[in-house]
């Protein structure tokens, strides 16, 4: 059941917002309706009220609507074109911006249009200058779900990688040029001691050196690959050298930000987001203001069970075997009676299909571009972190199983905070912040963290039983039980927490020589690149693993078979990738 007094309050504060009624000049008011309520139904006919009401009268107000996904930008043209009064004002009264059709409308209509509908990807992109300048005078911005700036990494791997695209030699001295300043400064921070802190940086780079790598590449770049990839690399040197960039150093990756591409607004800006009361993002005053947080939908016919299990990228490499053989035990008798969606990280979305056709069959759905109407016919449905906020595909069904932990490299999380502040920058930040065991030694900061987790596990949880009775089951596997808390707080009225046994999930216990031989080898497959020189500090700082007994599992067995097959070598101080290998 929903409190539809509650619903009608929530509602009539909404379109108030959105015609202008009630607002805050300059700040953005972020709606954290639940998922379910048709918030994105109730802006369409907020708008078409307001046009119906002030048709052709003195400054009647042009909208901006931000969606997620090119599918939402056509929904909501589709919705709006319904409105009659808004046809008054011509063939192009409403516009709906994508990739596809772009070429389709010239700057005058788009900037003349009363609604134009863009998706977050345009809108990011029209960020770095005032929206007056791509989208016209406007007087509304509705942003619908989280905006995610854009993170560039740049380390060691990276910078490989680019330089063995670069086909002469002559062309990687000049490219040596340009990243020669982060390179000094991450052996720098080597020599300190600091690899697995977060260090600012801020460096000077010669622009000199682009301007001669730009020149070579003009004369020695044949074929529409190779100047397609010379440009992909000109782009990234072009954000490194930048002015407007920042960015923070961890495990030898540089994380850099654009501050000139940051929120724009307009005179009246509204954001939806489901998660927006525990995403730490909108906490900053005179930016945003959360409202309308209240819960109306009763979830008491719905359960959470959690399974204490670490799910993080590194730990699901060890279990994920255990993991699906447990997911197959859940789902075995749900064929024909409920639906199931697994939501994961995209590297293991695979491995997971291929482990739930064994028991459900091959009508099990996988996305591939596009959505598809599948989706809503199968069995079950396999989808992943980044790509499932905001859908409705799987509003039908009935169990969530999420396994995965969306964590994030620990820079991100700052980074992001910077591009939704205006007021600060990376400068402000203490030159070095300490870790402990991959998590943020400042409890606040590690606060912060875990309420970014809490608020993908909702976004994800909520693409089922998008309905106003739901009666949905959510198995979480995670580690984390102050995360689950904050989770399980977005539902109102909701009974049954069940910590479930993970008993059989959690990985035959190999001895602590083994694993600690096992990791070691992870990491040099994982995170080193071919040729990387990577010193043994490294390996034991970043794996916890005392120095003094470092050489001693670097003459395991399995480690000397890999030295042998020239895979990787050992040195005195040093260990080299030599190839990309894998582990049987």
């Amino acid at each position: 059941m929903i409190d539809e007094q509650q619903l009608e309050q929530m509602k009539g504060k909404l379109s108030n917002t959105i015609k202008g009624i009630d607002y805050i000049p300059e700040v953005f008011q972020v709606f954290a309706w639940e998922a379910g309520l048709g918030k994105s139904t109730h802006v369409n006919d907020s708008i078409a009220e307001y046009y119906n009401e002030f048709l052709f009268k003195d400054n009647t107000k042009r909208f901006l609507i931000v969606k997620k996904f090119k599918s939402d930008v056509y929904e909501t043209v589709e919705r709006l074109n319904q409105c009659e009064p808004l046809k008054m004002y011509g063939e192009y009264s409403v516009i709906g911006l994508t990739s596809e059709n772009v070429s389709n409308y010239s700057d005058d209509k788009i900037k003349g249009c009363m609604v134009l509908v863009i998706t977050h990807q345009r809108y990011i992109k029209a960020c770095d200058r005032e929206l007056i300048h791509t989208f016209g005078e406007r007087d509304t911005l509705i942003i619908d779900e989280q905006v995610q700036f854009p993170i560039t990494k740049f380390g060691r791997s990276e910078y490989n990688g680019m330089r063995r695209e670069i086909h002469l030699f002559e062309g990687q001295l000049l490219f040596d040029r340009c990243f020669s300043p982060l390179l000094r400064r991450l052996d720098e921070i080597y020599k300190e001691e600091d690899y697995n802190n977060i260090v600012a940086f801020k460096d000077t780079f010669e622009k000199d050196t682009l301007k001669d790598f730009k020149n070579w590449v003009k004369d020695n770049s044949k074929g529409d690959k190779r100047k397609h990839r010379y440009n992909e690399i000109i782009q990234s040197l072009d954000l490194l050298q930048s002015d407007t960039s920042e960015g923070l150093i961890h495990n030898d990756t540089l994380y850099l930000i654009d501050k000139s591409i940051r929120f724009r607004k307009l005179k009246n800006n509204i954001i939806l987001d489901a998660s927006a009361d525990i995403t730490p993002l909108y906490r900053i005053k005179d930016q945003f203001t959360v409202v309308e947080n209240r819960l109306c939908i009763n979830h008491s016919k719905s359960n959470v069970g959690f399974l204490k299990i670490n799910t993080s990228k590194s730990s699901l490499k060890k279990n994920l075997d255990y993991i699906i053989r447990d997911v197959q035990n859940r789902l075995k008798n749900i064929k024909d009676k409920k639906r199931a969606l697994l939501v994961c990280h995209k590297e293991n979305a695979t491995e997971i299909l291929v482990g739930i056709k064994k028991v459900l069959g091959d009508n099990v759905y996988i996305p591939k571009g596009e959505e598809e109407i599948e989706a809503t016919q199968s069995h079950a449905a396999v989808d992943w972190y980044g790509n499932i906020v905001g859908k409705n595909t799987y509003k039908d069904y009935d169990i969530c199983l999420i396994i995965g932990t969306h964590n994030m490299p620990l820079p991100v999380y700052l980074l992001q905070f910077v591009q939704y502040n205006p007021k600060i920058d990376v400068s402000g930040f203490p030159q070095k912040m300490e870790l402990k065991s991959g998590k943020f030694e400042d409890e606040k900061l590690e606060e912060f963290r875990k309420a970014f987790l809490a608020a993908d596990f909702y976004q994800a949880a909520r693409r089922i039983q998008r309905n106003q009775e739901p009666r949905a089951t959510y198995i979480l596997y995670t580690f984390d039980e102050d995360v689950v808390q904050t989770f399980v707080k977005k539902f109102n009225q909701l009974t049954n927490v069940l910590v479930l046994n993970s008993d059989n999930v959690v990985k035959a216990t190999l001895s602590t020589k083994d694993e600690k031989v096992i990791r070691i080898l992870e990491f040099i497959r994982d995170d080193c690149a071919v040729g990387d020189v990577v010193p043994k500090k490294n390996i034991s700082e970043a794996l916890d693993i005392e120095s003094s007994n470092l050489s001693r599992y670097l003459k395991h067995e399995l480690i000397t078979n890999l030295v042998e097959q020239r895979h990787i070598e050992i040195r005195h101080k040093d260990v080299v990738k030599k190839t990309d290998f894998t582990l049987e």
